[in-house]
């Protein structure tokens, strides 16, 4: 290893990159809480039933 060039800069950049996104989404698995703290759980009430407000092709075509 006589030389350090800017691919290998760049290489090690994205490594490091690469292993800091894995080490930080590993360890955000492991200490999810339980309940529906973590957010998206299929357990939890999810409240009162709200209107969507979705607009129908048939009046998409007729606003022309």
């Amino acid at each position: 290893m006589d030389q350090i060039d800017g691919q290998l800069v760049g290489a090690l950049v994205v490594v490091v990159g690469a292993v800091y996104f894995l080490t930080r989404r590993v360890i955000r698995f492991f200490k999810q809480r339980s309940g529906c703290d973590g957010g998206a759980c299929t357990g939890c009430d999810a409240g009162p039933a709200q209107s969507s407000d979705f607009v129908s092709l048939d009046q998409l075509k007729q606003s022309k």
